[in-house]
């Protein structure tokens, strides 16, 4: 967009207020646009006589970027008052970020001077930056590892033939499409469902919305606003930034040309090749979703150009191998945290747990593989292969210099996509190189381990790996060394203004001209100053005084300047001298030509004024001028070769460092925690699996009071496809079920898992129901939830399947809630389908439908009745069974005493009973430092002087694991006094913690 604008005040206002609008209609409210007067980027408003502020976001842009409002001379009409804010224009890349966390849009419009008319400007839109199309020019200023902007276009049709005419229904097809503007990795997926109102229509789309977490959205639907609002509910779509287009809407001409083949073909034809839309079949497949990615590229392309450069092929995520995780099973098994909740630590979630990775890119191919498990055998035999080499001691032992080499890797692949938009410091070109270096350091550690350097390079080489990788790091560091001060571009955040010059000599004769010319006009201006100082000192006496200042300004340049008293000193002392002359770099200086000036408004300081030294500061002000557009000019030349000569290579370097990076982190969990290789058993005929002492990866780390509970679970495997599970609350029914989905979902994303043993043939989909409370957020009851969920399974689940159900028809009364359980049941025993259900349901027990289905078995958690105790204690161990119907119940008392008795009693026993002083007075153990050694854990009356391994230290491994704990676990450490202690071992006793309804206790095993 080209404006020509006067410079008269009332016409740059009309037009600002103009493209507000304009842009405002386009992007949507939250939109700002900062316009280029002068040397400023500057954005109005109108205050209007009441003291609002009109016609544009210009208060929450100043509280965002922290700025203040300021009124000019001038008013608008009978609006109101002008107001402004705004920013040099050298400080965009500064505000930009704080633009777009504060979830605006910003458009930006540079001026240009007229070529016909001096006095008139051209402001032209520059570039449109949203939440979802912003990469900033640092690498280092935040944790985000991906932004991805996706575009979802649905569309509803009736089927063309149906016998049954009553049970016409419309078809809902979802096209989704997704590219991640820091790699350029793009993604589509499509699918297609019976439309529903309901949040199982959605199911998928709220899943591609989870894993992705697009910071953007553009949704294209024929929905009005009523169903718009429940489609984005039903998919987890709100705190992004939206933007919402009418499917129906002919006027809209972007829209209906996306739905035209020939300006589909012409839109892939530009961006990849010639022959791209008849070769990928998956664009004629996937129709809707070639729409949706096509008006995405647009979409991008209108706001910046560049960043729709070099963008890879789209990643079809409908492949035959994906892994289907129906009913928002990432988020029911904490895979990921809901979308809301980011960022809360390590436990948060079993992505944030297991994700060791080192580096930005590692961090986001594990990412990848966890939240797109897979059934291919082949790749999943891979890994587990090249992590059981890793494992391997003597590789092994390189996994913390590997760690510390990936730990210096920054995110290049980032900082490519910084350098095809050409917003790339020299700062980050210098992280580049350093981080060349460094993979050229993790190949030397890998030489003479061929079979891992062939497996990192084998998605782009097909052999010569460790000599590719050497070859072209050598290369890289050569062309960059040669042509950089890699020292100096550390330092250098811009790339319009430069203090230092980066570009080594000999790159540019130009610059090498002007940097000698400014070099030798320096040397002399710095020999004038301390040929004067000098004077000034001797006279004084005081050779540590600088007499004589530099003053710099942008505008003026440099200039020497003296304080008025000194000033008259000097040129007392020039007068008296007789040697008035001297000689620098060949020009004859002499002091008779000197004279003083008032220094701009300051009423102390003088410039010292000399012909020669007029003439070089106005040299030097023009050279600097001249280098700065020289490096600037040179550095993109640089920039332009890295991404025509090296591209392909960086691109390759960045598969590599993220293939070892998620291979040590699988290989250091895999160490770390005790996981075992999971076995592939193809023979079977259908999908099962068998769980050896299978443990929840997360609550085994963060439950330190008692030692994780094993079992073992077993589904479909000799007809035996579905568990009934029993227990009381609280025994670890739901999160035995979460760690078997846990641990397959592991297992097919290429992990170890947390078994002694792990036996399985993939599955090929996997549904949930765990969530039993009731979906608010969503606006549908528990009951709704769960029987839109049902028909889904009922429909789509077969022999290679698993269902995974907590409190399955729990929102309903129980007669209905019975029968549809079982009805339920009975159809997945006719599918074959893997299930396990945690249930309260004892009746069914005694059902013939459930007697005579053998494939069922009845399984319950154990929880006793410690009469010594006077508690329950929580077994947690799986047991043949549905259990006891009913569990004791206990009746606790508690005696109120008086608060100033009891605060007597305290002080008192405080002074003739020491052993009670408090918990921050004890030392930790020398096993666990989260251990606290206190009272005696065994008799809870002397202080503990010993720290007892319940499960004794002589039978741990080589790693100190015993079973699936570590010896020093904080559940296998008793703080013990000595007398205890003997005892322990005097009687040889086994003991062992438990969980109990009056807290944990050290109990006979």
């Amino acid at each position: 967009m080209s404006k020509s604008i006067s410079t008269s005040d009332d016409n740059i206002y009309s037009e600002y207020f103009k493209i507000t609008r304009e842009n405002q209609t386009k992007y949507g409210k939250k939109t700002i646009v900062l316009m280029q007067v002068g040397s400023f980027l500057e954005i109005y408003g109108i205050k209007t006589p009441t003291g609002d502020i009109i016609e544009s976001q210009i208060e929450d842009f100043t509280e965002i970027c922290q700025l203040n409002i300021a009124e000019k001379k001038s008013g608008f009409g009978n609006k109101g008052q002008i107001v402004m804010a705004g920013f040099g224009v050298y400080l965009l890349d500064k505000y930009l970020p704080k633009i777009i966390d504060g979830g605006y849009i910003a458009a930006v419009y540079l001026q240009e001077p007229d070529p016909k008319n001096k006095k008139v400007f051209l402001r032209k839109l520059h570039k449109i930056y949203s939440p979802g199309t912003f990469i900033s020019c640092e690498t280092d200023s935040s944790p985000q590892i991906t932004n991805n902007i996706m575009c979802v276009w649905v569309h509803k049709s009736k089927p063309l033939f149906n016998s049954d005419f009553s049970k016409l229904r419309e078809i809902m097809v979802c096209g989704i499409s997704v590219i991640n503007i820091f790699t350029g990795k793009s993604y589509i997926f499509q699918y297609d469902c019976n439309y529903l109102l309901n949040n199982t229509s959605f199911d998928e789309l709220e899943r591609a919305v989870s894993v992705f977490n697009p910071s953007e959205i553009l949704f294209v639907s024929p929905f009005e606003k009523d169903e718009m609002k429940k489609a984005m509910q039903f998919s987890g779509i709100g705190y992004q930034t939206i933007h919402n287009y009418n499917s129906s809407d002919e006027q809209n001409i972007k829209i209906t040309n996306c739905t035209n083949q020939k300006y589909i073909k012409q839109i892939l034809t530009k961006f990849y090749s010639d022959d791209i839309y008849n070769v990928c079949s998956e664009f004629h497949e996937n129709i809707i979703a070639t729409q949706s990615y096509c008006f995405l590229l647009n979409f991008i392309q209108e706001q910046n150009p560049d960043l729709v450069r070099k963008i890879g092929i789209p990643i079809f995520n409908n492949v035959s191998n994906r892994l289907v995780l129906a009913n928002h099973t990432l988020m029911q098994l904490n895979i990921i945290e809901e979308g809301t909740k980011k960022n809360k630590g390590q436990y948060s979630c079993v992505t944030n747990f297991i994700n060791k990775c080192c580096s930005a890119i590692g961090k986001r191919k594990l990412q990848y593989q966890i939240t797109n498990p897979t059934s291919e055998k082949e790749w999943l035999n891979k890994e587990y292969e090249m992590i059981s080499v890793m494992l391997e001691p003597e590789k092994y032992d390189k996994i913390d210099i590997f760690r510390r080499l990936l730990t210096q890797i920054r995110d290049i692949e980032k900082i490519m996509r910084q350098i095809l938009i050409k917003r790339v410091y020299p700062s980050s070109i210098a992280h580049l190189y350093n981080t060349i270096e460094y993979i050229y350091q993790i190949q030397e550690t890998l030489k003479k381990l061929d079979d891992i350097s062939d497996y990192l390079c084998d998605d782009f080489l097909e052999e010569g790996s460790q000599e590719y990788i050497n070859d072209i790091t050598k290369k890289i560091i050569i062309f960059l060394n040669e042509r950089l001060f890699i020292d100096i571009c550390k330092k250098t955040s811009s790339i319009t203004s430069f203090d230092e010059n980066i570009i080594k000599k000999g790159v540019s004769i130009e610059l090498d001209n002007v940097v000698l010319d400014y070099d030798k006009n320096i040397r002399i201006f710095n020999g004038m100053k301390e040929k004067i100082n000098g004077i000034m000192q001797k006279h004084d006496n005081s050779y540590d005084t600088e007499f004589i200042k530099v003053h710099e300004t942008d505008k003026s340049g440099v200039s020497l300047q003296i304080t008025t008293k000194r000033s008259q000193t000097l040129k007392m002392l020039l007068d008296k001298t007789g040697d008035t002359s001297f000689e620098i770099e060949g020009v004859i200086i002499d002091f008779k030509d000197i004279k003083f000036s008032k220094a701009g408004s300051s009423t102390t300081n003088m410039d010292i004024e000399h012909p020669v030294l007029n003439l070089i500061t106005k040299k030097m002000l023009k050279s600097k001028e001249m280098m700065n557009e020289l490096i600037k000019n040179t550095y993109f030349e640089i920039i332009n070769e890295i991404e025509k000569n090296w591209l392909e290579d960086i691109e390759n370097l960045v598969k590599y460092i993220g293939k070892i990076d998620v291979l040590q982190s699988k290989a250091y969990l895999a160490k770390n925690y005790n996981y075992c290789k999971p076995n592939i058993i193809d023979s079977y005929e259908k999908a099962f699996v068998e769980a050896i002492d299978l443990r929840h990866c997360l609550i085994e780390q963060f439950q330190q009071n008692e030692i994780y509970v094993t079992n073992t679970v077993s589904l479909g495997k000799d007809n035996e496809n579905g568990i009934l599970l029993y227990g009381t609350n609280a025994v670890g029914k739901t999160s035995l079920i979460r760690a078997l989905g846990i641990a397959i979902i592991m297992a097919q994303a290429g992990f170890y898992v947390p078994c002694s043993q792990f036996h399985y043939k993939p599955y090929t989909a996997i549904y949930s129901r765990i969530l039993g409370n009731d979906n608010i957020f969503k606006g549908l009851s528990t009951f709704a939830v769960e029987m839109s969920e049902l028909r889904v399974i009922l429909k789509t689940a077969d022999e290679n399947s698993l269902i995974l159900g907590d409190e399955l028809c729990s929102g309903t009364e129980t007669e209905s809630a019975l029968s549809i359980f079982v009805a339920g049941l009975m159809k997945l025993c006719e599918k074959k389908a893997s299930f396990i259900f945690a249930t309260h349901f004892h009746e069914i027990t005694s059902y013939n439908e459930i007697v005579e289905m053998n494939e069922i078995l009845l399984k319950h958690m154990t929880v006793r009745y410690d009469r010594e105790l006077d508690c329950l204690v929580y077994d947690r161990k799986l047991k043949e069974g549905s259990g006891p119907r009913m569990y004791g119940l206990e009746v606790c008392k508690s005696l109120y005493l008086d608060e100033e008795f009891l605060e007597l009693a305290h002080s008192i026993r405080e002074k003739y009973f020491p052993n009670s002083r408090g918990e921050l007075s004890n030392n930790t153990s020398i096993y666990n430092s989260n251990k606290i050694r206190g009272i005696c854990e065994m008799c809870n009356t002397e202080i503990a002087k010993e720290t007892h391994h319940l499960s004794p230290q002589k039978d741990a491994d080589l790693d100190g694991f015993i079973g699936s704990f570590h010896k020093n676990h904080s559940a296998n450490l008793a703080s013990v006094c000595d007398a205890c202690h003997d005892n322990i071992h005097k009687n040889d006793v086994k003991l062992v913690k438990k969980k109990t309804s009056k807290g944990t206790k050290i109990l006979k095993e």
